[in-house]
């Protein structure tokens, strides 16, 4: 699988703008912060149980503010990038509750064209690096906890789920030609965010 990391930009700019025509320009986060999350490189390993850890979408959004006051980009970044695409597909699709096992979490106001613009920084850093396109050949299968369970931290996740990276780039391909997108597809970009930061990761 090659990933242009043009095409990353192309892809986050048309869920951007479909969602802009349905009048979504800021979607208000102020109910969740830890998820769960299988961590690299296991979540791409299917020869052992993955073991679950904890992500905090307020750290990976403070992470991100720091590039966009002018900090040095780096690959973790965009694995930060894909956890805020994930909250911002759940978000769509189901409406702020404003609670938290009674407890408010921290408020976050996420502007759609935010993201792209702090996609539009990340690929352009590694770009004057020379990095214009990753090849993507030794990952396909990745261990996903689905919401609504990845934020609920009540209980364990009950199972994790498989995604497929090739699957999610292919209905990625589908947007830049097609123009039909989803909230889904925020969701496979931030795999696609995930295996892009890995692979950066290790150059």
């Amino acid at each position: 699988m090659r990933i242009l990391m043009q095409e990353l930009i192309l892809a986050l700019t048309r869920l951007v703008e479909r969602y802009q025509q349905l009048g979504i320009d800021v979607l208000t986060i102020d109910d969740m912060d830890r998820y769960w999350v299988v961590r690299s490189p296991e979540w791409t390993e299917f020869h052992q149980d993955p073991k679950l850890s904890v992500g905090s979408l307020l750290e990976d959004w403070a992470g991100l503010q720091r590039v966009l006051e002018g900090g040095s980009p780096t690959a973790v970044d965009f694995e930060r990038l894909g956890a805020v695409l994930r909250v911002v597909s759940d978000r769509i699709l189901e409406p702020s509750t404003s609670e938290t096992d009674g407890i408010k979490a921290g408020r976050i106001d996420i502007q759609l064209r935010q993201l792209l613009l702090l996609l539009a920084m990340l690929v352009e850093h590694y770009q004057q690096a020379g990095v214009d396109a990753l090849e993507i050949d030794d990952m396909d299968y990745y261990w996903v906890v689905q919401p609504p369970e990845w934020t609920d931290f009540q209980k364990e996740p009950s199972s994790l789920c498989v995604g497929s990276l090739i699957d999610d780039w292919a209905e990625l391909q589908r947007v830049l030609k097609e123009d039909i997108v989803t909230t889904v597809d925020f969701n496979r970009l931030g795999a696609v965010l995930r295996a892009v930061s890995e692979r950066l990761g290790r150059q």
